[in-house]
């Protein structure tokens, strides 16, 4: 097993490439972690899954040891296979699921790409008491944003060119606590953070 990949990043568009020791090795990354990356021929690190299958071997790869943790979580999984999970840590931090899940909040989860309504019941009453070994920073003072209002303003600020992962960062910056922000409040007061991400 290929736990952990530290080498030269030779590419990371449209495929990540590492090379170690004279061998470039393709890892399947989340958008997330692509948007981190710098130029090539820094030195980047990994923890890593090799997925092996008969057909075919995917190495996936993640910049934090908690998101690779939930990948296999989440595909422990009935009906969640590498290509959702993955997706699933594309557009949230592990840590923002993590707590979805054991909140048991399906609202949540099914703004994940490729969830719909069983499947993310399926994985709150699967993982929901399976998750106390994970180390999760402390929630923000702030409240979480509802999960429509959430999904509308992260729409609108994505639609405006900002990549899903700067979106990500703006609304974790504003308070919800009020619950009653409007759309249109939420995305004016993203933009006045956007600057500061």
């Amino acid at each position: 097993m290929i736990a952990r990949l530290r080498g030269r990043l030779v590419s990371a568009h449209p495929v990540c490439i590492v090379e170690v020791g004279g061998v470039g090795f393709e890892v399947s990354i989340p958008e997330r972690d692509r948007e981190t990356l710098g130029p090539a021929d820094g030195e980047v690190q990994f923890h890593t899954y090799l997925y092996v299958r008969e057909d075919r071997l995917v190495l996936f790869g993640f910049r934090d040891k908690l998101d690779r943790e939930l990948f296999l979580r989440l595909m422990d999984v009935s009906g969640i296979g590498p290509k959702l999970a993955l997706g699933a840590l594309s557009h949230y931090p592990a840590a923002r699921i993590v707590a979805a899940i054991k909140g048991k909040d399906t609202e949540f989860l099914r703004t994940l790409p490729g969830l719909g309504k069983k499947t993310s019941e399926r994985i709150a009453m699967e993982l929901a008491d399976k998750l106390e070994d994970l180390e999760v920073a402390p929630a923000p003072s702030a409240a979480p944003a509802p999960s429509e209002v959430r999904e509308e303003v992260l729409l609108a600020l994505t639609s405006l060119g900002m990549s899903r992962h700067a979106a990500d960062a703006v609304l974790e910056k504003i308070d919800w606590r009020g619950g009653s922000a409007s759309v249109e409040e939420a995305v004016r007061e993203a933009l006045r953070y956007a600057g500061k991400v």
